[in-house]
């Protein structure tokens, strides 16, 4: 398979899952399986693009790391996330009086706290899905053809609007960071599992 290809499958793979809901709701399938039915498609679908990234082989700038490099690189990208996130929040309320809550956020926990097993889809597919579709897909593919710099703005513009959020200055800056972290971390992964912390997090403190 060519990289294009690779590349090619690992989008429709990420396009289907999010087509997934809307045929369930055209089926008229709520509830609990609706949600175990997204939840389990999510982790076949993270299953599946985690073969694809191994098949592809590493793109242009990766590289092989060790465990010490990316877990110095992983704990970087979640202290930065998690403060960048509450700057630009508290930046935007004061600026443009948005809400210093995410509406997001806040229908995910609702979710996760009915249906418990949907944790696995928001705090850990989801995240890890976002990352090689924003991160390894878009961005790392933009930078030839462009820059990185640009690469990074268009990619992380993509990751805002797909969140279809009130807080679009925040997940924006949220997309420029893990572009960041992805870059010189040169591993995909690293980027991940900062992303897979910061949720967490960010979902905890929502829970307490």
């Amino acid at each position: 398979m060519s990289y294009q290809k690779n590349q090619f499958f690992t989008l429709l793979t990420y396009i289907l899952l999010l087509s997934l809901g809307t045929i369930l709701s055209m089926m008229s399938i709520t509830g609990s399986a609706y949600f175990l039915t997204i939840t389990v498609g999510a982790i076949v679908a993270t299953g599946i693009m985690i073969y694809l990234v191994k098949l592809s082989g590493p793109n242009s700038f990766e590289k092989k790391s060790n465990l010490n490099h990316d877990l110095q690189w992983i704990i970087l990208g979640t202290v930065g996330a998690v403060v960048l996130q509450y700057v630009i929040g508290f930046a935007d309320k004061l600026i443009f009086h948005a809400s210093i809550s995410s509406q997001n956020t806040i229908g995910l926990l609702l979710m996760v706290k009915e249906y418990p097993y949907y944790f696995l889809y928001v705090m850990i597919a989801a995240p890890i899905m976002e990352e090689i579709i924003f991160r390894r897909v878009f961005f790392a593919n933009l930078i030839k053809p462009m820059n990185v710099y640009l690469a990074a703005i268009i990619s992380a513009c993509l990751f805002a609007f797909m969140h279809q959020d009130t807080r679009f200055l925040v997940y924006v800056a949220m997309g420029l960071w893990f572009s960041f972290i992805y870059y010189k971390s040169k591993n995909i992964y690293v980027s991940a599992g900062s992303h897979i912390i910061m949720n967490a997090f960010v979902l905890t403190m929502g829970i307490m």
